[in-house]
């Protein structure tokens, strides 16, 4: 038996946004508000509108908005990996936002790789997006230039700085690693060691790692270049490949420093295969609070990135952005240092000789 050619007479006639207006009792510039800007409707209007949408099953015609506005309604996102469930978390945050607010999300990885960043912002702006997101602080001189070029609204985040002029929604990172060395140094440790994922470009940890440095060098204390371990890739098989380096060449760090929660985790595993309880033995803190961090045993003494908060911002900021107002060029978060078991007191034998 053939299929029966499409007949269009049986077809259900597509609702429109004035259905939706009508069913929902509210003028059609009320309808087309909720669901562009829905934060500028009250909570009560914007149920009755979104009751209706899904009554009729409406779909924007993106096409024909976009013809109309002059915008393509869609933000682009470059973020390093989706490895690290900060990242994760900050996206879903940002897509959430995004789609409150109208808007849909296209999103790549860069590997930490520049290159591949260029690459893939091209090919966002190919597609027309209204708007970028992107992480850190450091880029080719061309993505920027090319940014610029575009006037496409940016903004970058989980940093503090803003050397390239687009506007930063984030953390101060060296603040952080500052306050939690100067924590373990107030716990009585004067042997440090580093575990930091700054062999790729990464303005974020390197910033980490500057925090540290300096706390030392604040209290009196030099970290040499034997004691820091720098790696490419945040995982926890690094982390605890860093340790035994670590031990290796100083056996008597007492307090391990690690730039992600990843790298911790593997350096605890790696100081219990030595034999290396913490905090007993060796205090070791990361950087992040991913939710695994207060499942460890013990649970990582590190630094909350608010990644959910950042990924909201962003989108708050950059369709503001793209409406035409001016941001204020940092927008800074809270990294709160959340002290748990994985550090203690330094061992009294090094603290005791230290001190002498």
């Amino acid at each position: 038996m053939k299929a029966r050619a499409f007949d269009k007479a049986t077809t259900i006639e597509r609702a429109k946004l004035t259905d939706v207006a009508r069913v929902a009792n509210v003028s059609l510039a009320t309808a087309s508000r909720v669901l562009n800007q829905p934060v500028i409707v009250s909570p009560e209007v914007r149920e009755r509108v979104l009751a209706a949408v899904q009554a009729l099953s409406y779909t924007p015609d993106r096409m024909a908005r976009a013809l109309s506005s002059g915008r393509s309604f869609i933000v682009g996102a470059v973020v390093p990996t989706l490895g690290n469930a900060i990242f994760a978390d900050g996206v879903e945050a940002l897509q959430d936002r995004l789609s409150a607010l109208g808007y849909t999300l296209l999103l790549s990885n860069s590997q930490y790789d520049q290159q591949k960043e260029l690459d893939q912002v091209k090919a966002l702006l190919e597609h027309g997006v209204d708007g970028l997101v992107l992480v850190g602080d450091t880029f080719k001189p061309e993505l920027v230039s090319l940014i610029r070029q575009r006037g496409t609204p940016c903004v970058s985040t989980y940093g503090a700085e803003s050397r390239n002029g687009f506007p930063s929604i984030g953390i101060d990172n060296r603040a952080a690693t500052y306050a939690l060395t100067r924590h373990l140094l107030d716990l009585g440790h004067r042997q440090f060691g580093v575990i930091s994922n700054t062999a790729l470009s990464n303005d974020r940890s390197q910033a980490r790692l500057a925090g540290i440095v300096e706390a030392l060098a604040d209290f009196g204390l030099t970290l040499e270049a034997e004691r820091i371990v720098e790696i490419e890739k945040p995982i926890i098989a690094n982390g605890r490949a860093g340790l035994y380096r670590l031990l290796e060449i100083q056996p008597d760090i007492s307090a391990v420093v690690c730039t992600t929660d990843a790298l911790a985790v593997g350096a605890v595993a790696a100081a219990r295969n030595l034999g290396r309880e913490a905090p007993r033995d060796l205090s070791i803190s990361g950087f992040d609070d991913v939710e695994i961090a207060a499942e460890t045993d013990p649970p990582l003494t590190t630094v909350r990135v608010p990644a959910s908060q950042i990924g909201r911002a962003a989108a708050d900021n950059l369709v503001r952005a793209i409406q035409g107002e001016e941001l204020p060029i940092n927008t800074l978060f809270e990294a709160r240092i959340m002290i748990r078991g994985s550090t203690g007191d330094a061992p009294a034998r090094l603290a005791s000789s230290a001190d002498a």
